[in-house]
């Protein structure tokens, strides 16, 4: 089986970041307005862990170095 490498990493890292940027702002728009999102944000950072855990697996030893550096 192929694992990710370094650059395959980074972008995933970015992507994800990116979402819990974009999950963040969300649901401060959401509290600013006084209403209730569909999906609380305690579940999607629970889902992000999940993901991270996921993309762990398929990572080269390398990558992950790599990756926690930029974290």
């Amino acid at each position: 089986m192929i694992k990710f490498n370094t650059q395959d990493r980074l972008v995933l890292d970015e992507m994800v970041a990116a979402f819990k940027k974009q999950m963040d702002e969300s649901h401060e728009l959401y509290k600013a307005q006084g209403k209730t999102p569909i999906i609380t944000r305690e579940y999607w950072l629970q889902m992000i862990s999940e993901l991270q855990s996921k993309i762990d697996l398929f990572t080269t030893t390398a990558a992950i170095k790599v990756s926690n550096q930029y974290k």
